[in-house]
């Protein structure tokens, strides 16, 4: 891995001084709730004719992470370090041959699941191939509370696993930096204790010829953002997205978003997202 851009300084761990931001964030259009069609979003054109930007704060979860106030279970996201011996997240051979047990070793300590499963791995860079690898642009979740089932026979059909009775699912994606850190276009999350269920709704993914129902939030002003800002290429953010255990958050949508007054030259982030499944014993 890359040493730190030079001209960048490490975090400041001062907790008195907060890196809240004002933000605009895509938001699927409300009108969608209402309907009985589902809306389809796979490129840039179909996710324009079908989200809209808002205006939110973006609030530094830094402090709340210092303070213990925000937690997987009850926040729906978390921050913790993962000292990877990854040299090139372009190469496929070391993420899935390295990298996946290092997040799969994450996800167990930071959940207590019995077994964590890794489905896929996405590189996110200035340099994308297509829509589907660049900047997520606008709030949503990777799954859909209504297909947990079939989203978890698909992977154990690949895995070659047997289900048993006494299992229960959550789905968790990490979210790590490399070469540098993040100046702009973090990742932004949704708190679980601001989302009130009926604000999610299903939507298709259709990138790179699928077709799969996933679930975004419409707009509420009384949603509550976060995020790390700076993200050093040895810290992950974890965070739910979608959750079968009871009393803990089921949800936790997400976002990149451009930070207003960060200059053009500053370095661009790169990063690398895990998809885990994790399966606890009841």
């Amino acid at each position: 891995m890359n040493d730190l851009t030079p001209d960048v300084p490490k975090f400041d761990t001062n907790y008195d001084t907060k890196f809240d931001t004002e933000a605009k964030v895509r938001y699927v259009n409300a009108e969608w709730r209402d309907r009985e069609d589902t809306p389809r979003i796979g490129s840039r054109e179909t996710r324009r004719a079908n989200t809209s930007f808002q205006d939110a704060t973006v609030y530094d979860a830094r402090p709340r992470l210092a303070a213990g106030t925000l937690d997987l279970a009850t926040s729906g996201f978390t921050l913790t370090q993962n000292k990877t011996v990854v040299t090139d997240f372009r190469d496929d051979d070391q993420v899935t041959g390295t990298y996946y047990a290092e997040m799969e070793a994450l996800i167990r300590k930071q959940t207590g699941a019995a077994q964590v499963v890794t489905k896929s791995h996405l590189v996110r860079t200035e340099t994308p191939i297509d829509f589907n690898d660049g900047y997520s642009r606008f709030v949503h979740c990777d799954y859909n509370m209504s297909r947990i089932d079939e989203h978890v026979g698909e992977l154990f059909e690949r895995e070659g696993v047997t289900a048993q009775d006494n299992w229960t699912y959550a789905w968790y994606n990490t979210w790590q930096p490399f070469d540098h850190v993040v100046v702009n276009n973090p990742l932004a999350v949704i708190d679980w204790q601001s989302l009130p269920l009926a604000d999610v709704i299903g939507y298709f993914y259709t990138g790179r010829g699928r077709d799969s129902l996933v679930a975004a939030p419409v707009h509420n002003p009384d949603h509550k953002f976060w995020y790390f800002p700076q993200m050093q290429t040895d810290e992950v953010l974890v965070f739910t997205q979608l959750n079968q255990q009871p009393d803990q958050a089921v949800y936790c949508p997400h976002t990149s978003f451009n930070i207003p007054g960060v200059a053009d030259d500053a370095p661009p982030r790169r990063s690398i997202e895990t998809r885990l499944l994790a399966i606890f014993e009841t």
